[in-house]
């Protein structure tokens, strides 16, 4: 029972508290035992006093008690009582004793009517004092008296009855507070073990204990969640870090093969021009994968933690087609708009306007030289609408299961005619990136194709209220 340990603390304080219970409780016994004891004592002198002056008279103005009276005194005071008739002049008329008391005459002389405790020779005597004879007192008076040991002696043994007792109940609570403590910290010391095993890096592990609706329960229950969400963030880290690995690898290993082709021997000009631009380009990928790759992970870190505050689609869906106009234009393709006033959404707008600006990437990468590219918000019964339409070859039946991957790349051999149109590979992160934005708002996102060609790209957001 280490006090310095959680266990040993509840056991301790458990022992505690029952000690503190058990000498109030102890307290309040032997105050009230001896109240009792003490109120039917007095009630039996009493009874006694009443008794005993019904059989005494008075014969020429003093008191007188008849020998068949004398035998019924002795009946009434029994073997427990002692009691005296006395007459104020002629002193002693019977007792049950052979000397009455001086303490006990003097309470018959000058006491009141009623209970008095007196001490005589070190005891304490408890008397019961009544005037006689009845109708006409101050003749003399009865008094019936007993020491007070047998309620004292009572106390006493019940107080070291306590005593003992009381030290062998806390050393009991001691141990049954111990063990219940230990039953209650089970759980606890499980998440102690479990945590241990987090920092062994296995998040597999939980506590599983059967269901119990109490505080432990609920933060195992809350434990076990807290594991769950954790598993599934390192879990999609380690994914999200051996694709970036993959994706990053490749670029790489083109600009080192060229670097290292340049330097094994002297080059003409055009050869060096030729490897600068191949590097060039390179590095051109690395860049636009690199903000592919930040702008997936902000839209994951942040896509519980979205605000579900108001954002304006049509203000998000403008700026992005305005910051893809040049690029539609460079292309021969027209950016046709046809976007709704006061489209309002839950969400961030900065956000938003990410998920159009991936959308219209992805639809001018693969739409036809001189073709259309629609983007369009409307409102409707089922929420706000966005559309991303565009006249290319369409989804590939693996793209509309796949495409909303992280890095997923359709097979340049079969993606829509065969390759992107504007040569445009891509980083594979572009539809994904949107993806994790509208899950992160309730909404939804859905890829399809026109029957006669043309690929469709809704994203639906729920009405905000």
């Amino acid at each position: 029972m280490n006090p310095r340990t959680l266990r040993g603390q509840l056991g301790l304080a458990y022992a505690a508290a029952l000690l503190i219970i058990l000498i109030v409780f102890a307290a309040a016994t032997l105050a009230l035992i001896d109240s009792i004891g003490r109120t039917t004592l007095d009630e039996r002198l009493q009874t006694a006093a009443r008794a005993i002056s019904a059989i005494v008279d008075e014969h020429d103005g003093r008191i007188a008690v008849e020998a068949k009276d004398r035998q019924q005194f002795a009946r009434i005071v029994g073997p427990r009582l002692d009691a005296a008739i006395i007459d104020d002049a002629l002193g002693s008329v019977d007792s049950t004793v052979v000397q009455v008391p001086a303490a006990v005459t003097a309470v018959a002389a000058h006491g009141d009517r009623g209970m008095t405790t007196v001490q005589s020779n070190g005891a304490s005597l408890r008397v019961a004092r009544l005037p006689v004879p009845i109708g006409r007192p101050g003749l003399g008076a009865v008094v019936v008296w007993r020491d007070l040991d047998s309620v004292e002696e009572l106390d006493h043994r019940l107080a070291l009855t306590f005593a003992f007792a009381i030290p062998i109940v806390a050393l009991l609570a001691v141990i049954a507070g111990g063990a219940v403590a230990t039953r209650g910290l089970r759980p606890l010391v499980a998440l102690a073990e479990i945590a241990s095993e987090i920092e062994a890096h296995d998040l597999s592990r939980r506590i599983a204990i059967p269901s119990r609706d109490d505080e432990l329960g609920r933060l195992c229950a809350t434990f076990d969640r807290m594991l769950d969400r954790l598993e599934e963030a390192f879990s999609r880290e380690r994914r999200f870090t051996g694709d970036a690995s993959h994706e990053l690898r490749a670029p790489l290993s083109v600009i080192r093969a060229e670097a290292d082709l340049m330097l094994r021997r002297a080059r003409t000009p055009q050869e060096y021009q030729r490897a600068l631009r191949s590097i060039a380009a390179q590095a051109d990928e690395l860049e636009a994968l690199t903000q592919d790759l930040l702008a997936a992970a902000r839209g994951e870190a942040g896509a519980e933690a979205m605000a579900s505050a108001p954002a304006d689609l049509t203000a998000a869906a403008t700026a992005a087609a305005d910051q893809l106009e040049a690029l539609a234009h460079a292309r021969g393709i027209a950016l046709r708009r046809e976007i709704e006033a006061d489209a309002i959404v839950g969400g961030d707008e900065q956000a938003l306007r990410r998920v159009v600006v991936c959308l219209l990437h992805n639809a001018l990468a693969y739409a036809r030289v001189r073709g259309t590219v629609v983007v369009r918000v409307e409102k409707t019964l089922a929420g706000t609408r966005l559309s991303v339409i565009d006249d290319g070859p369409g989804f590939t039946p693996e793209a509309l299961l796949h495409a909303t991957e992280r890095f997923w790349r359709d097979d340049p051999a079969r993606s829509r005619g065969g390759a992107a149109t504007n040569g445009t590979g891509g980083s594979g992160l572009g539809l994904s990136i949107a993806s994790a934005i509208v899950h992160a708002t309730d909404g939804t996102l859905v890829l399809s194709n026109f029957p006669d060609g043309g690929a469709r790209v809704v994203v639906t957001f729920p009405t905000f209220t």
